[in-house]
């Protein structure tokens, strides 16, 4: 088993791997934990089970349990993990007035909420903060981590847009987790002409201005699909906008509507914007986290995604 870990077949990341599975009793829970694929975190039980020629864990329906083997080493990750943190904060200590670190992310169709860059901020006691950050469209956002603009990407999109995105990331070789799940959402001012009802009928809401994004590939996709769905619905006036600035303001003050998710709520509401339920469509909205799938997250990437689980209640 030593040979194993320490002989260069087992590296420090799998080894944390391995030990968050066991915590969580559960792939599924460790996976979500972790921002990182079920098939892949499988992989790494497999292969080290296939390698020691002896099994780590019992499966069962709901759940998972060390055997007497992986409970050996269980124990022994942990120390080694331990002895690794400890002279990583040695050397922190002797850098941290000295140091700079660097977030780099991009987000799509999703008002980021204020406090959360603030939040991270506070956490990080670098004498640099430098964060690269870019609100765009899904396939930009893509692009970005293909040319290593942004580490990851947090978006939002439809049921035919995951679709899309999942095929299009296993072919460029990136991963999607999936955190959540949610409706969608008509976003409009409190003192629009339809503010305050708890339900908007398609036609009367289509007699105002649509206002989005421009765009790529995937809202393509997406209108083409509920167009099929929906071949009724008809916009009678539509502003395509490339910038959030002027996306919002389109919404406050020009007496438009903008078609939105659970996430945003809060944040919409701080500028006076409602929000409420799309009843008419059944589709779902997802938010996902899109990274390169054999890069792990950086420090600072780990720090920011751990605030923005909390902050979105993930």
């Amino acid at each position: 088993m030593f040979q194993l870990i320490l002989g260069g077949k087992m590296n420090l990341q799998q080894l944390k791997y391995i030990v968050a599975i066991a915590d969580s009793h559960s792939i599924t829970k460790a996976s979500k934990k972790l921002f990182v694929s079920q098939p892949y975190l499988s992989k790494v039980v497999s292969d080290f089970e296939a390698k020691a020629h002896k099994q780590i864990f019992i499966r069962y329906n709901n759940g998972l349990e060390l055997t007497t083997y992986g409970q050996k080493v269980y124990l022994l990750a942990q120390s080694i993990i331990h002895q690794m943190e400890l002279l990583e904060n040695l050397e922190k200590e002797t850098t941290i007035e000295k140091d700079s670190v660097k977030l780099c992310f991009s987000v799509g169709n999703l008002i980021l909420k204020d406090s959360l860059l603030l939040d991270y901020f506070s956490a990080t006691h670098a004498a640099k903060n430098d964060v690269d950050f870019y609100e765009t469209t899904t396939e930009e956002c893509i692009k970005n981590i293909e040319e290593g603009v942004s580490e990851f990407a947090i978006l939002v999109v439809d049921d035919f847009q995951k679709t899309l995105l999942k095929s299009r990331s296993v072919r460029k070789g990136m991963e999607c987790i999936e955190l959540d799940e949610g409706h969608l959402y008509y976003h409009l001012h409190r003192n629009h002409a339809l503010a305050n009802q708890d339900k908007i009928s398609v036609e009367n809401l289509m007699q105002f201005p649509f206002v989005r994004l421009k765009n790529d590939e995937y809202t393509t996709c997406s209108n083409e699909k509920l167009k099929e769905e929906y071949p009724d619905i008809y916009v009678r006036k539509c502003i395509v906008v490339n910038h959030y600035h002027t996306y919002l303001s389109m919404v406050k003050n020009n007496g438009a509507f903008m078609v939105g998710n659970k996430w945003q709520i809060s944040e919409l509401e701080k500028m006076g914007i409602q929000s409420i339920r799309f009843s008419s469509l059944q589709h779902k909205a997802h938010l996902m986290i899109v990274k390169k799938e054999l890069v792990p997250f950086s420090t600072e990437a780990k720090k920011f995604l751990h605030l923005f689980k909390d902050s979105y209640g993930l």
